[in-house]
């Protein structure tokens, strides 16, 4: 019982830090949006646009950037024209070009 108290409590610990770092990592302004299988924080501020995904491990780079530009598109409702992936793991910088 005292070896599951340990491993209860320190799986406690894991989430409540798992909450605080995503609650850090995101903006209050993203909008989250789930693309091709992955999560998205995207935020947009006139023609530009930061997709931020949080997935760890191995990753198809093409599905996921392809994924990041559909989450881009559907959060601000205009279309991608350059998409760029930062050095920061899975962040994708965003121009768009809205028609309005």
């Amino acid at each position: 019982m005292k070896r599951f108290g340990k491993w209860l409590r320190n799986a406690l610990a894991a989430l409540v830090a798992t909450w605080g770092l995503a609650g850090c990592m995101s903006s209050a302004d993203a909008v989250d949006v789930s693309s091709g299988g992955f999560d998205f924080a995207v935020e947009t501020s006139g023609t530009t646009a930061t997709a931020r995904n949080y997935h760890t491990g191995r990753l198809n780079f093409a599905e996921l950037e392809e994924a990041a530009r559909a989450a881009i598109e559907t959060a601000s409702g205009c279309a991608v024209r350059t998409l760029v992936k930062r050095d920061e793991i899975n962040t994708f910088d965003a121009t768009l070009d809205c028609a309005g």
